[in-house]
């Protein structure tokens, strides 16, 4: 069973990454396709989170393996543009290997910190350039994590 609270964090961070998306594709795609991307968007993010959960009843090393390599891929994609790929690659690496190490201890919650800070530096491309981008995605990358984690440790101590 799936805790409702849960459902509704992965609705809000779906709903997020919909709207960030829209918000960055209005431009280059015009109102009618960036919105369509978008709901795109919040539906992969949506089904992201609920594979993960079906595989965390079945076996949930798995669930880890999955958050990486999830977390990886969507930083590969992301940066590839901006970076190249050799160095998309390497950041997406890094990623991944933090991703699925803060995974053990804060759960779902590595990923959704990911996608809040890859939000940000999708907004804040449109206007800085990609270095002070990346400076700010992993500066949000970092302060979500500790967030997640101070959450998590407060909720562990009062169970």
């Amino acid at each position: 069973m799936v805790d409702f609270a849960l459902v509704a964090l992965i609705a809000l961070i779906a709903a997020y990454a919909g709207g960030v998306w829209t918000f960055v594709r209005l431009r280059p795609a015009g109102p009618a396709l960036a919105l369509v991307e978008g709901v795109g968007a919040a539906a992969g993010v949506a089904v992201s989170f609920a594979l993960m959960l079906v595989l965390a009843h079945v076996w949930l090393p798995g669930t880890i393996i999955v958050a990486a390599l999830l977390a990886g891929g969507v930083l590969h994609a992301m940066l590839l543009r901006d970076v190249g790929p050799a160095r998309a690659a390497g950041i997406a690496a890094a990623g991944g290997l933090l991703i699925g190490a803060s995974f053990l201890y804060v759960s779902y919650l590595a990923i959704m910190a990911l996608i809040g800070a890859a939000g940000i530096y999708l907004v804040l491309r449109l206007w800085l350039r990609t270095r002070p981008a990346l400076l700010v995605m992993g500066g949000a990358l970092g302060a979500l994590l500790a967030a997640s984690a101070g959450v998590f440790a407060l909720a562990l101590s009062g169970m």
